[in-house]
Protein backbone atom coordinates (compact mmCIF):
# COMPACT_ATOMS: atom_id res chain seq x y z
CA UNK A 1 0.00 0.00 0.00
CA UNK A 2 3.23 2.23 -0.11
CA UNK A 3 3.27 2.87 3.89
CA UNK A 4 6.65 2.80 5.21
CA UNK A 5 6.19 0.50 8.57
CA UNK A 6 10.02 0.07 9.49
CA UNK A 7 9.03 -1.83 12.82
CA UNK A 8 7.56 -4.31 10.56
CA UNK A 9 10.63 -4.53 8.81
CA UNK A 10 12.95 -5.04 11.69
CA UNK A 11 10.61 -7.56 12.94
CA UNK A 12 11.09 -9.41 9.57
CA UNK A 13 14.75 -9.43 9.67
CA UNK A 14 15.17 -10.28 13.05
CA UNK A 15 12.67 -13.31 12.31
CA UNK A 16 15.01 -13.79 9.18
CA UNK A 17 17.98 -14.18 11.34
CA UNK A 18 16.16 -16.46 14.42
CA UNK A 19 15.17 -18.82 11.27
CA UNK A 20 18.68 -18.93 9.48
CA UNK A 21 20.82 -18.45 12.56
CA UNK A 22 19.23 -19.67 16.25
CA UNK A 23 17.02 -22.17 15.16
CA UNK A 24 16.57 -23.73 19.05
CA UNK A 25 14.55 -20.71 19.48
CA UNK A 26 11.35 -22.74 17.56
CA UNK A 27 10.28 -26.10 18.92
CA UNK A 28 12.16 -28.93 17.30
CA UNK A 29 9.75 -31.57 17.33
CA UNK A 30 7.88 -29.98 14.74
CA UNK A 31 11.69 -30.43 12.33
CA UNK A 32 10.53 -33.41 10.89
CA UNK A 33 7.49 -32.13 9.17
CA UNK A 34 7.75 -30.72 5.48
CA UNK A 35 6.11 -27.01 6.25
CA UNK A 36 8.78 -26.68 8.87
CA UNK A 37 11.42 -26.84 5.73
CA UNK A 38 9.46 -24.60 3.17
CA UNK A 39 7.75 -22.42 4.54
CA UNK A 40 9.94 -19.57 5.62
CA UNK A 41 10.82 -19.61 1.56
CA UNK A 42 7.34 -19.62 1.08
CA UNK A 43 6.68 -16.39 3.38
CA UNK A 44 9.22 -14.69 2.24
CA UNK A 45 11.06 -14.94 5.87
CA UNK A 46 13.92 -16.23 3.88
CA UNK A 47 14.79 -15.07 0.14
CA UNK A 48 17.60 -15.02 -2.55
CA UNK A 49 20.55 -17.45 -1.91
CA UNK A 50 19.61 -18.43 1.28
CA UNK A 51 15.76 -19.54 0.30
CA UNK A 52 17.96 -21.75 -2.28
CA UNK A 53 20.10 -23.34 0.53
CA UNK A 54 17.57 -23.83 2.81
CA UNK A 55 15.20 -25.76 -0.40
CA UNK A 56 18.26 -27.63 -1.46
CA UNK A 57 19.39 -28.64 2.20
CA UNK A 58 16.38 -31.04 2.88
CA UNK A 59 15.68 -31.93 -0.94
CA UNK A 60 16.27 -35.53 -0.37
CA UNK A 61 14.66 -36.05 2.83
CA UNK A 62 11.34 -34.28 2.16
CA UNK A 63 10.92 -35.14 -2.05
CA UNK A 64 9.90 -38.31 -3.56
CA UNK A 65 10.49 -37.72 -7.40
CA UNK A 66 7.63 -38.78 -9.32
CA UNK A 67 5.47 -39.19 -5.78
CA UNK A 68 6.05 -35.87 -3.79
CA UNK A 69 6.58 -34.46 -0.82
CA UNK A 70 6.71 -36.35 2.10
CA UNK A 71 4.75 -34.53 4.68
CA UNK A 72 6.76 -36.21 7.69
CA UNK A 73 10.40 -37.04 6.84
CA UNK A 74 10.34 -40.60 7.86
CA UNK A 75 6.72 -42.06 6.84
CA UNK A 76 6.51 -43.15 3.28
CA UNK A 77 3.81 -41.08 2.86
CA UNK A 78 3.42 -37.96 0.35
CA UNK A 79 0.86 -35.07 0.60
CA UNK A 80 -0.51 -33.10 -2.19
CA UNK A 81 -0.78 -30.26 -0.66
CA UNK A 82 2.68 -30.64 0.41
CA UNK A 83 3.75 -31.38 -2.97
CA UNK A 84 1.68 -28.33 -4.51
CA UNK A 85 3.04 -26.35 -1.86
CA UNK A 86 6.87 -26.71 -3.01
CA UNK A 87 6.18 -26.08 -6.28
CA UNK A 88 4.47 -22.52 -5.08
CA UNK A 89 8.00 -22.06 -2.94
CA UNK A 90 9.73 -23.29 -5.55
CA UNK A 91 8.05 -20.51 -7.98
CA UNK A 92 8.54 -18.41 -5.44
CA UNK A 93 12.12 -17.82 -5.63
CA UNK A 94 12.00 -18.03 -9.58
CA UNK A 95 12.48 -21.87 -9.85
CA UNK A 96 10.11 -22.07 -12.51
CA UNK A 97 11.20 -25.36 -14.27
CA UNK A 98 11.85 -26.99 -10.99
CA UNK A 99 8.37 -25.97 -9.75
CA UNK A 100 6.67 -27.44 -13.01
CA UNK A 101 8.31 -30.84 -12.40
CA UNK A 102 6.74 -30.84 -9.31
CA UNK A 103 3.40 -29.93 -10.09
CA UNK A 104 3.76 -32.38 -12.62
CA UNK A 105 3.76 -35.54 -9.99
CA UNK A 106 0.41 -33.93 -8.97
CA UNK A 107 -1.10 -34.73 -12.40
CA UNK A 108 -1.70 -38.51 -11.86
CA UNK A 109 -3.20 -38.45 -8.28
CA UNK A 110 -6.50 -37.39 -8.48
CA UNK A 111 -10.49 -39.21 -8.51
CA UNK A 112 -12.19 -39.02 -11.36
CA UNK A 113 -14.17 -36.09 -10.80
CA UNK A 114 -11.00 -34.32 -11.00
CA UNK A 115 -10.46 -33.64 -6.80
CA UNK A 116 -6.84 -34.09 -5.90
CA UNK A 117 -6.06 -36.83 -3.43
CA UNK A 118 -4.70 -35.76 0.04
CA UNK A 119 -1.99 -38.19 0.07
CA UNK A 120 -0.44 -41.77 -1.07
CA UNK A 121 1.83 -44.02 0.48
CA UNK A 122 4.86 -45.23 -1.78
CA UNK A 123 5.91 -47.55 -3.01
CA UNK A 124 2.59 -49.28 -2.78
CA UNK A 125 0.58 -46.41 -3.76
CA UNK A 126 -2.30 -46.75 -1.72
CA UNK A 127 -4.54 -43.52 -1.66
CA UNK A 128 -5.03 -42.01 2.10
CA UNK A 129 -7.40 -40.51 2.87
CA UNK A 130 -10.57 -41.10 0.60
CA UNK A 131 -11.87 -37.49 1.99
CA UNK A 132 -11.30 -34.58 -0.98
CA UNK A 133 -10.07 -31.96 1.46
CA UNK A 134 -10.10 -28.13 0.73
CA UNK A 135 -6.65 -27.52 1.23
CA UNK A 136 -5.32 -30.05 -0.73
CA UNK A 137 -7.66 -28.30 -3.68
CA UNK A 138 -6.36 -24.52 -2.88
CA UNK A 139 -2.60 -25.74 -2.60
CA UNK A 140 -3.22 -27.16 -6.35
CA UNK A 141 -4.92 -23.86 -7.51
CA UNK A 142 -2.78 -21.54 -5.96
CA UNK A 143 0.60 -23.96 -7.20
CA UNK A 144 -1.16 -23.64 -10.88
CA UNK A 145 -1.86 -19.71 -10.67
CA UNK A 146 1.62 -18.78 -10.07
CA UNK A 147 3.34 -20.96 -12.42
CA UNK A 148 0.72 -20.20 -15.07
CA UNK A 149 -0.51 -16.71 -14.53
CA UNK A 150 -4.25 -17.79 -14.62
CA UNK A 151 -5.35 -14.67 -12.18
CA UNK A 152 -4.05 -11.66 -10.98
CA UNK A 153 -3.13 -13.10 -7.65
CA UNK A 154 -0.73 -14.86 -9.51
CA UNK A 155 2.52 -13.19 -7.74
CA UNK A 156 0.97 -13.63 -4.37
CA UNK A 157 3.94 -15.35 -2.97
CA UNK A 158 6.22 -14.00 -5.84
CA UNK A 159 9.49 -12.93 -3.62
CA UNK A 160 10.49 -11.17 -7.02
CA UNK A 161 7.48 -8.84 -7.09
CA UNK A 162 7.49 -8.31 -3.13
CA UNK A 163 11.10 -7.80 -2.68
CA UNK A 164 12.59 -5.80 -5.89
CA UNK A 165 14.39 -4.25 -6.24
CA UNK A 166 16.45 -6.21 -3.49
CA UNK A 167 15.59 -9.44 -4.98
CA UNK A 168 18.16 -11.21 -7.06
CA UNK A 169 17.93 -14.23 -8.84
CA UNK A 170 19.65 -16.83 -6.84
CA UNK A 171 22.56 -18.97 -7.95
CA UNK A 172 21.69 -21.62 -10.77
CA UNK A 173 19.80 -24.70 -8.68
CA UNK A 174 21.64 -27.95 -9.23
CA UNK A 175 18.55 -30.52 -8.83
CA UNK A 176 20.89 -33.58 -9.96
CA UNK A 177 19.01 -36.08 -11.87
CA UNK A 178 15.67 -34.37 -11.79
CA UNK A 179 16.32 -31.33 -13.74
CA UNK A 180 13.61 -31.12 -16.80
Amino acid sequence: MGEQKPHWEGARERLHKAILYQPHLFDQTKSCFAMDWYYPVLCGAITNGEALQRIQQKWDEFVVPGWGVRCVVDQAWATMAETAELAITLAAIGEFTQAELIFSWLIDKQYGDGAFWTGVTFPDGVIYTMEKTSWTAAAVLLAADILYDITPASSLFSHRFWFAPTFSKPLTANWGSEVL
